[in-house]
């Protein structure tokens, strides 16, 4: 039992702010996303602590995140409430960073590319939220969701090209 709590402490100290900021990413809403972390990591021990077998802590846990998230977002409506600003997400640690693959989204404001991806179908929200903001691997993400990698690729690509489409067209109604 001692060596289960000191995996579960370990994983509370590596991985809790990235669930936070993956769970503020989906509600905007600081708070709840405090509560649903702590819940999160309740939620995990309670499987722990009655012999549940975890081969992935990490996937474990944003998987549980994410289905409480779902939950959530079954509860309200999704497009109530948005990032206010990027400075907003820059008190709270969020550094949000993308790679050469798309270098389209350098030369436009990162405040609305972030105001724009939870416009998106969850499913391309939450890669492109896991690949660029959180900086996770196809591989890393393809464990969190469950999914293939090249499933993972796919919609890593669909969403960028969704994005960068809704970015056009805002820019052409200026």
């Amino acid at each position: 039992m001692k060596d289960l709590e000191q995996m579960f402490l370990n994983a509370y100290n590596l991985h809790s702010d990235e669930i936070f900021h993956f769970i503020f990413f989906k509600l905007s809403d600081r708070e709840k996303a405090k509560d649903m972390t702590q819940e999160v990591f309740m939620k995990t021990w309670v499987f722990i602590s009655k012999g549940g077998k975890i081969d992935n802590i990490r996937a474990f846990l944003f998987r549980t995140a994410s289905n409480m998230v779902i939950d959530e977002y079954r509860k309200t409506d999704r497009r109530g409430g948005k990032i206010q600003s990027i400075d907003e997400l820059s008190e709270l640690g969020f550094e949000p960073s993308f790679d050469d693959t798309s270098a389209w989204i350098d030369k436009i404001d990162g405040e609305q590319i972030l105001s724009i991806v939870p416009e998106l179908p969850d499913i391309y929200s939450e890669v492109i939220f896991l690949k660029y903001v959180e900086e996770k691997t196809i591989s890393e993400i393809s464990e969190i969701i469950s999914e293939t990698e090249n499933t993972v690729s796919v919609r890593i690509n669909r969403a960028i090209k969704k994005l960068k489409y809704v970015v056009e067209e805002k820019q052409n109604k200026k």
